[in-house]
């Protein structure tokens, strides 16, 4: 048990960075349908991505797709992307698009492909969080088996439009996952919040940086 941090609050307006963590192939042999899903929740509002030249990359191409609310059809944002150099894509971001998941769709990838990578997801902090919380998912498939990220245990925590800019977040004790990552506040304040491994197995983290000031008024972008 640890004591809650009493300042770990974004704004509605601002961007903040989800980096992927340790999504590699874990198996020590070539595996097939390499897929790995991020799947943000409401409240984070899609905007850019940057991928890595990947390790054992070469001879690789993959596929970025995204699904939007309302809707499980996968649409194809670009395919044949070089997977042995780095790959930047954006999404359009009226500011009332929820994107529900965007994935990258690799097909067969050897042994210790995207070992030490890290992908990197910006999102816009939107005003419909639900109880003004920020949740970040995200799942990797290979060999028909999928395995599952969990939720951090101490959510991003938005300040609502027009507030003040303190919020009390408690005195109270939470448990932490086993593996916490660090997200880099305001370049001074390191929170404690992560996608932490699901099981032994190696499936990867996730953590977050706020990388902007707020926009005057909260306005949703």
């Amino acid at each position: 048990m640890i004591k809650r941090p009493d300042r770990m609050v974004t704004h509605v307006g601002e961007t903040i960075n989800w980096t992927l963590r340790g999504f590699h192939n874990p198996t020590g042999n070539t595996v097939a349908n390499f897929t790995l899903v991020d799947t943000p929740g409401r409240g984070l509002n899609f905007r850019t991505g940057s991928l890595p030249a990947f390790t054992n990359g070469a001879g690789i191409t993959y596929e970025i797709r995204y699904t939007v609310a309302g809707s499980n059809q996968w649409n194809v944002l670009i395919s044949g992307v070089d997977a042995s150099r780095p790959f930047t894509f954006s999404l359009p971001q009226p500011g009332n698009r929820q994107y529900t998941a965007i994935g990258f769709f690799f097909g067969t990838v050897p042994a210790g492909f995207a070992l030490g990578n890290e992908i990197t997801l910006t999102f816009v902090v939107g005003n419909n969080a639900p109880n003004n919380m920020l949740v970040n998912n995200f799942w990797i498939s290979y060999d028909n088996i999928r395995r599952d990220g969990e939720s951090p245990d101490i959510p991003i925590v938005i300040i609502p439009p027009n507030n003040d800019d303190y919020l009390d977040l408690g005195d109270g004790n939470v448990p932490m996952g086993p593996m916490p990552q660090t997200g880099l506040m305001n370049h001074a304040l390191w929170l404690t919040s992560a996608l932490f491994l699901a099981s032994s197995a190696g499936l990867g983290t996730m953590s977050y940086m706020k990388s902007k000031k707020r926009k005057r008024k909260g306005v949703t972008p």
